[in-house]
């Protein structure tokens, strides 16, 4: 008896540890589409209204760019898109410029669009990231977004704007990588 215990409880946990992962990850069911996708050689601009100044205030975010060329094995036909970031922070000249969050909606070349409610921005004088929004909608929903690059508004010109009665209004950058999955 004994034996066909010690035999049985290693059974029994077994398949319940096989039952359990056979489930997937909390949440995952029909409609998602998991998966992961990057992206290189993107462009963003961003507008600030109104223009950041040396004082510290907050300022409405627009920004737009291109994807440049993305791969995916789980989505072969999404090799590329553009996308619309809205949304608001605080900062000031030297910077960062913006520290906030806003809404990032992705449109790729197939048409369909994924979109992120709640992205965290940082506009710096050399660098902006664009990080942790969960896709909400569309391709790649409940999967993690991320986008970096580097300025390329140059430092005098930018100091130019931060002391002019307007303050900062434009800012340019190239993306390095932008990713969207377990990352």
């Amino acid at each position: 008896m004994r034996r066909m215990r010690r035999l049985l409880v290693p059974t029994v946990i077994a398949a319940a540890g096989a039952a359990l992962l056979s489930a997937g990850p909390a949440g995952a069911g029909a409609g998602v589409e998991p998966g992961s996708i990057t992206c290189h050689g993107g462009s963003l601009s961003a507008a600030f209204n109104p223009g950041v100044t040396f004082r510290k205030q907050t300022t409405q975010v627009q920004a737009d760019g291109d994807l440049g060329v993305c791969f995916s094995q789980e989505h072969p036909k999404l090799t590329g898109g553009t996308f619309r970031f809205t949304g608001s922070g605080t900062g000031a000249c030297p910077g960062p410029f913006v520290v906030g969050y806003g809404r990032l909606t992705i449109t790729w070349n197939d048409g369909s669009t994924s979109t992120m409610p709640q992205m965290s921005i940082r506009a710096e004088a050399r660098t902006v990231a664009l990080d942790s929004g969960a896709v909400s909608e569309g391709p790649f929903r409940g999967e993690t977004g991320r986008l970096n690059g580097s300025v390329t508004t140059s430092l005098t010109e930018l100091g130019q704007h931060c002391v002019s009665s307007g303050g900062l209004t434009r800012y340019e950058a190239n993306l390095d990588s932008v990713a969207l999955g377990a990352i």
